[in-house]
């Protein structure tokens, strides 16, 4: 069984300094292991479908053999391409235990943008559904039954890539060492108390529900973490619907529900909500965006079982995960605060006022790019401007990258740029995020124009080569030219100031 601590100290990650815990599993795929010490549990759920970690376990050493059998083998890259389902939970960690790589691709996609990931990571093959040429698809993954059989991996190893939208272009893979994602893990169950080593054998682990999708680093922090202190993870059947959520907090007796504000408004929204029975729900922890204290006081008002639990999650791709948590009073108290930095996570604050943090869960860089995400003392810049109190609270208080956050879903402004520069009636062009009451910000583009094209025939043109959640809903034909620096670089904070009223 791995083991576990809450000691931490000093040492050397990447050539530099960082903090570490000393007693720490080295490798993802033996957390698998420790659902043993629950073994006819229910592990996951998703409509009709119940397994148990003994089934899973199974499951995941025939799918394995039968990956090995089509040529997969340690260090490969394999894109892993899907919605949250119980197949994709089987293939995710069959590949662990091969020491092979999942490349975790958004399955919100264009066909364009998967072909342009295909290309970047190069990938031995494509589990998925979609149209890829050598993929295939999650329903034919079996083989032949085999036993379990973890392939020694070292812990500076890749074991995951997984994309950010960065701020100038397409997606960028993120380079995951099996260090960086069990020390995120490791730092979460040490705040929330749930440490395996622990937890006795009766402990009756936590009913949690996943609405965020697993290509997500949040999802994937829910469902090992699920995994590993003994609960069940309930997945939705198909796409987020705020009548499933309450339904299955009912059904299930959800107790924590992990989620983005965007998703937790339109839940507390629904015109029936007070017909379910959501008693079981004890903490609503929310990421992805900025979580206004109207919405901390309507969670903890409906779901009655959460008082003071609403909690803040803040982190970053590029950073291996979670940097910083808080939750009731203390978060409560201290508006615009975010959390205080995880046991092995140092923050601080540049010139500029931007952060940057510290931790052995950050990242190996960027797939393809030999430059390195940390500077020469091991820092990460996160793009984010804030500010920490004297105890330790840490202040997001703006942006200083051109990123909007969608509902959860962070889109660089440039890459929509480029995709509406391609159009021939545009002359030039400035993407911004704008405040949306549900979804936090929308795509908004301000546009210059040579010819007679109109919203309808720049949102088709987008489309071609932009996800849908990437398309802008928001449109200025501006008389031109737009606002630029001295050095002619288009200013977006001025577009965004001056956008009118009515646009």
């Amino acid at each position: 069984m791995p083991d576990w601590g809450r000691e931490v100290e000093r040492s050397t990650v990447g050539g530099h300094p960082c903090l570490v815990y000393t007693r720490r599993p080295r490798s993802l795929a033996e957390l698998l292991l420790e659902r043993r010490r629950w073994p006819d549990r229910e592990l996951l759920v998703q409509g009709g479908r119940r397994m148990t970690g003994t089934e899973l376990e199974r499951l995941v050493a025939r799918t394995a053999s039968g990956l090995k059998g089509r040529g997969v083998g340690p260090g490969d890259r394999v894109l892993l391409l899907g919605f949250n389902s119980v197949e994709w939970v089987v293939a995710f960690w069959a590949l662990q235990c091969l020491g092979a790589v999942a490349a975790l691709g958004n399955a919100w996609w264009s066909d364009a943008e998967v072909a342009a990931a295909v290309a970047q990571v190069e990938p031995v093959l494509a589990i998925t559904d979609r149209p890829v040429d050598g993929a295939v698809p999650f329903a034919e993954l079996g083989g032949p039954d085999a036993p379990l059989d973890l392939h020694p991996v070292a812990e500076d190893d890749i074991a995951l890539i997984m994309f950010s939208s960065g701020t100038t272009g397409a997606a960028k893979g993120v380079l995951m060492s099996h260090r960086s994602v069990v020390a995120n893990i490791h730092n979460l169950l040490v705040l929330t108390g749930r440490l395996p080593d622990e937890l006795p054998e009766s402990h009756p682990g936590t009913v949690s529900m996943l609405s965020v999708p697993l290509f997500h680093l949040a999802g994937i922090q829910t469902s090992i973490t699920t995994l590993l202190s003994g609960g069940r993870l309930v997945f939705l059947e198909g796409k987020f619907d705020p009548g499933e959520v309450l339904r299955l907090i009912e059904a299930e007796r959800v107790r924590v529900w992990g989620s983005i504000p965007t998703m937790v408004s339109r839940v507390l929204e629904h015109p029936d909500f007070a017909a379910f029975d959501t008693s079981s729900v004890s903490s609503v922890p929310m990421g992805g965006s900025a979580i206004s204290p109207e919405l901390r006081a309507r969670v903890a008002a409906s779901f009655t079982g959460v008082k003071a639990r609403v909690g803040s999650l803040y982190g970053l791709t590029e950073a291996g995960g979670v940097l910083a948590a808080g939750s009731g009073a203390d978060i409560t108290s201290r508006p615009g605060a975010v959390g205080r930095a995880l046991p092995v996570v140092e923050l601080a604050i540049r010139d500029g006022g931007e952060i940057a943090a510290r931790t052995p869960t950050m990242t190996g860089g960027y797939l393809g790019d030999p430059a390195p995400i940390a500077d020469a003392d091991g820092w990460v810049l996160t793009g984010d401007l804030g500010r920490i109190d004297e105890d330790g609270w840490l202040y997001v208080t703006g942006r200083s990258k051109d990123v909007i956050i969608r509902g959860g879903e962070n889109i660089a402004a440039a890459h929509v740029e480029q995709a509406l520069l391609t159009h021939p009636d545009v002359v030039e062009v400035a993407v911004v995020a704008l405040p949306h009451a549900d979804l936090g910000e929308e795509v908004a583009a301000a546009v210059v124009l040579r010819g007679p094209a109109d919203a309808d025939a720049l949102r088709a043109h987008a489309a071609g080569s932009l996800g849908r959640h990437e398309v802008p809903t928001r449109w200025w034909f501006h008389p031109g030219p737009l606002p630029t620096n001295p050095s002619g670089k288009i200013v977006r904070r001025q577009v965004r100031e001056e956008w009118p009223a009515n646009g």
